[in-house]
């Protein structure tokens, strides 16, 4: 699946101010969107919109008005893990029928074709292709650069950066918003006690957006998904993803930053399994 880059220049960059409506949050499965919508809701008193217009997890669309790129008319704050601490996530979740395709193996699961749904138990549901997970990501955020790229208000987060630092990521937050005052970085943020469940714009009068299992902040911990998911897959997974992406998503150097995080746990498990 190729994705064709928007102009460099379709319009200058639009300026923000306090008197904005709302804000669309974006990021692939189990990035940190319902995070960051949580967050930014509470402490930034902005609301979030997450599939009206565009599905949240799905790659962008060129919608076009003549030559002008149409983006909804909100800003967007795209929220990313790393990508091995991503897909580590995706291999779990693709163990039931609903927003991936189920498998067991993880070696299959790193190399072949990728389909994401936004939901498989469903008709009738948008559905993408890609040629493996490290596929779907790096399209994702490349899409969501040359959107950037393009003029289009667009903010990067790092989900690990959201949680060891979530009043730093706030008040930047705040800063591309054109909030005035911008929300002070030494405030004390409150993380969610239990995991934040699935949400979006239509079911969300409908079900408790509150999982009953304590949210881990462990799971933003790259070392903690090289241990898992040994060196030697981690390593299948960067193959696939470019350096540009990388840094687009603020993560410049993060290959040499997952050769010093891969410790023993890391090398062992390559040798052994996964499980």
């Amino acid at each position: 699946m190729t994705i064709m880059s928007v102009p460099t220049a379709v319009r200058p960059q639009k300026r923000l101010d306090q008197d904005i409506v709302g804000v669309r949050v974006m990021g692939t499965p189990r990035s940190g969107t319902n995070l960051a919508k949580h967050l930014v809701e509470r402490y930034l008193k902005v609301p979030v919109v997450f599939d009206q217009g565009f599905w949240k997890h799905g790659i962008f669309p060129a919608l076009m008005n003549g030559r002008d790129l149409l983006y909804g008319e909100l800003p967007i704050v795209v929220v990313s893990k790393d990508p091995v601490s991503q897909i580590l996530s995706w291999y779990r979740l693709a163990r039931n029928d609903t927003i991936f395709r189920p498998n067991r193996s993880l070696g299959s699961f790193l190399s072949k074709p990728f389909e994401v749904r936004q939901d498989f138990t469903q008709p009738g549901r948008m559905e993408y292709r890609f040629r493996t997970p490290s596929d779907y990501w790096n399209q994702f955020y490349f899409a969501m650069d040359a959107l950037r790229r393009s003029g289009v208000p667009v903010h990067f987060v790092c989900y690990e950066n959201l949680v060891s630092s979530p009043a730093l990521s706030l008040h930047m937050i705040s800063h591309f918003l054109g909030l005035s005052p911008p929300f002070d970085s030494r405030s004390v943020v409150e993380m969610p006690r239990q995991a934040l469940g699935a949400s979006n714009d239509i079911d969300r009068n409908e079900s408790s957006t509150i999982d009953q299992t304590l949210f881990d902040p462990a799971r933003a911990e790259l070392a903690s998904a090289l241990a898992r998911i040994g060196w030697r897959n981690a390593a299948t997974i960067l193959r696939g993803i470019d350096d540009d992406v990388l840094s687009a998503t603020g993560r410049a150097g993060f290959r040499e930053k997952c050769r010093r995080a891969a410790g023993p746990k890391a090398m062992l498990r390559s040798l052994i399994g996964f499980w």
